[in-house]
């Protein structure tokens, strides 16, 4: 932004965008400036377990695992967290309960990596922490470098 151009959002209010909307019915925030809009996408949010939040010996990936646990007690309008595993969701299950407590556990939903068609119908995005480098399960891949 440049010395004469005025901080837009100090003297532009939403009301005074959306009145300069000359749509049917108030839009959001966005379309009314001018900014890509949509409707929002339900997405999902998946995190492998081995390599990603804990490796073969149990040792933890302190950094992964707060991230798992700060996405699961975030309320969210529009996304889901899981834990998944190509070893199955009991697998996937059994290692946070050992990692994380069962208390946890009870509060997140655990899933075999074999289920990703019946996840893909049911989420527009998917964002996927795995530590394999060539995974390409969801629309955005995340590889942690833990090793």
């Amino acid at each position: 932004m440049s010395e004469l151009e005025p901080d837009m959002f100090d003297s532009f209010s939403a009301d005074q965008a959306a009145s300069q909307y000359k749509g049917g019915s108030t839009p959001g925030m966005n379309q009314a400036l001018g900014l890509p809009f949509g409707k929002m996408e339900k997405t999902l949010v998946a995190f492998d377990v081995d390599g990603t939040l804990i490796n073969g010996e149990f040792e933890k990936y302190g950094n992964m695992l707060q991230l798992l646990v700060s996405f699961t007690f975030q309320k969210w309008k529009n996304v889901d967290v899981i834990v998944w595993s190509g070893g199955g969701a009991a697998y996937a299950e059994l290692m946070i309960s050992r990692t994380l407590g069962i208390d946890f556990a009870q509060k997140i939903r655990f899933y075999s990596k074999l289920q990703y068609l019946e996840l893909r119908e049911k989420y527009q995005k998917i964002v996927a922490f795995d530590d394999i480098q060539d995974t390409a399960l969801g629309d955005v891949n995340l590889i942690p470098r833990n090793k």
